[in-house]
């Protein structure tokens, strides 16, 4: 039973770890961040920029000088200019105690001009930032550890992976509409960019008109004669044609229509008297 629970107890620890990430040069001579927090079991991540870092664990006192027991040791991450080192450096927090570190690279003597940083500093005191900083000033060349790296692992860096949605609104070939972009990047956060460009809508009207007159005279002899004028007006179907965003288009038409204009002459009634001799 007392084994199970200190196996529960573990795996719950190790569920619990935590990755720091720490940028070596990024700003400058300089650890970024240079007081570093972390709990047994937290995985410290180093990550290079330009030019050629490297990360040792220190001595309190002998500043710029290895670890006499334990400790670790990068190597050197050669890295162009503008860029980041595609491999990085971890380490594994084993206990809680204070622990320098340094960039041991001699080439403008790093570790002498500042760059160093303190792994869960206790301060005031001989095992705070500023105190191990000020004694390297005065150290001169840096020491790098003999052999190869040692004390953590060289892996690849994660780098982000984008999911890109993209929805188009709008038409095809004229140039109007919109479309969004949006997705995720794999160590977290997300994104979402809207372009937008000018939609338009063309509307074009043709009609044409045709007028016919037709005059009907009808004549009862003797008595009387009617004539009827009969004026019409035909319109033909009306094409509208609307063009909106980037060249869709929606054509309707309407039906003839037929206009009859009010009466020009009306009903003529002429009255012819009987003669009777």
């Amino acid at each position: 039973m007392h084994f199970l629970l200190l196996l529960l107890a573990s795996a719950a620890g190790l569920s619990a770890a935590a990755t720091i990430p720490v940028a070596v040069g990024q700003n400058g001579l300089r650890f970024t961040p240079d007081i570093i927090h972390a709990a047994v079991g937290d995985v410290i991540e180093f990550r290079f920029y330009p030019r050629n870092h490297s990360v040792v664990a220190g001595d309190f006192s002998h500043p710029c000088r290895p670890a006499a027991h334990g400790g670790f040791w990068s190597g050197f991450f050669p890295t162009p200019e503008a860029t980041i080192n595609d491999n990085v450096f971890r380490v594994t927090v084993a206990h809680p105690f204070p622990i320098p570190i340094y960039c041991s690279q001699n080439n403008g003597q790093h570790c002498a001009n500042g760059m160093v940083a303190v792994i869960n500093p206790v301060g005031p005191g001989v095992r705070a930032l500023d105190v191990y900083k000020a004694a390297a000033r005065h150290a001169g060349n840096a020491t790098s550890p003999d052999g190869p790296p040692f004390g953590g692992v060289i892996a690849p860096r994660e780098k982000p992976s984008v999911t890109v949605t993209r929805t188009t609104h709008g038409g095809g070939g004229g140039g109007g509409g919109s479309f969004t972009h949006s997705g995720s990047f794999s160590t977290g956060g997300s994104f979402s960019t809207t372009h937008t460009t000018v939609s338009f809508s063309t509307t074009v009207i043709k009609t044409s008109t045709i007028t016919s007159t037709r005059t009907n005279t009808s004549t009862v002899p003797g008595i009387s004669t009617h004539t009827a004028t009969k004026t019409t007006v035909v319109v033909t179907p009306t094409a509208t044609r609307t063009a909106t965003g980037g060249g869709g288009a929606v054509v309707t038409a309407a039906a003839p229509r037929e206009r009859v204009a009010a009466p020009v002459a009306g009903l003529v009634g002429v009255a012819v008297a009987a003669l009777f001799v």
